[in-house]
């Protein structure tokens, strides 16, 4: 059970670090007439989900039984 643990940290680790990999080419290869509401709630949204990713990714790791 620990080492399925420590795999599923090291996925949502993984998961972040694409994510941020997205959402930094997602806005530095947009053009400027698409940054409206909607591409900054969109662009919040991701960052909170990346963050809650990141978390739960090393706590996964970090846990012990």
């Amino acid at each position: 059970m620990r080492a399925l643990n420590i795999v599923c940290g090291i996925a949502a680790l993984i998961l972040s670090l694409h994510m941020v990999h997205a959402i930094h080419h997602f806005v530095s290869h947009s053009p400027e007439d698409f940054h409206g509401a909607s591409f900054v709630a969109l662009l919040v949204a991701g960052i909170a989900v990346d963050i809650l990713a990141f978390i739960g990714g090393c706590l996964l790791i970090i846990r012990r039984n």
